[in-house]
């Protein structure tokens, strides 16, 4: 026997439920678009730490192996740092590289940005920077590496 003030409650039930399943899938999207977000975010921040760390390392290479950049001494330099020009590698990286003089060792440091490819994402222009510290070898023709620089 049907109640006169019961007519449609199961489709107003039903509509109500429909309406917290809609907004339960609503909130596992925006937390699964915020973890992709932070995980491109985090990945494109260790990509700029390593091409960093690279161009540390492949400008104290030339150092220590005597190329053009042996003859940079404190003296040369007079207090100042030798910018090398910026250059774009193919996976739309950016970096410098400096070499300083600093309590009598050779500094060489990297700083690396890129553009973000996705136009809602602002560009990673945090600047990710490395720096390594070098000295001249005793026969003087060189640099020797002595290690990274937190």
């Amino acid at each position: 026997m049907r109640r006169l003030g019961e007519k449609g409650m199961a489709s107003v039930f039903g509509l109500v439920m429909l309406g917290v399943m809609v907004l339960a899938a609503m909130g596992v999207f925006a937390v699964e678009r915020n973890e992709a977000y932070a995980t491109r975010r985090y990945e494109d921040e260790v990509r700029l730490r390593l091409a960093a760390r690279s161009e540390v390392e492949r400008t104290a290479l030339r150092f220590e192996q005597g190329g053009d950049k042996t003859d940079v001494t404190e003296a040369s330099l007079g207090g100042k740092k030798e910018e090398f020009p910026p250059e774009t590698r193919p996976d739309g990286i950016t970096y410098q590289t400096r070499a300083y003089f600093e309590k009598g060792e050779l500094m060489v440091s990297a700083t690396t940005w890129m553009a973000s490819d996705e136009p809602r994402l602002p560009s990673m222009k945090s600047y990710v920077r490395a720096r390594a510290h070098l000295a001249r070898s005793q026969e003087g023709a060189y640099y020797v590496w002595l290690g990274w620089v937190p």
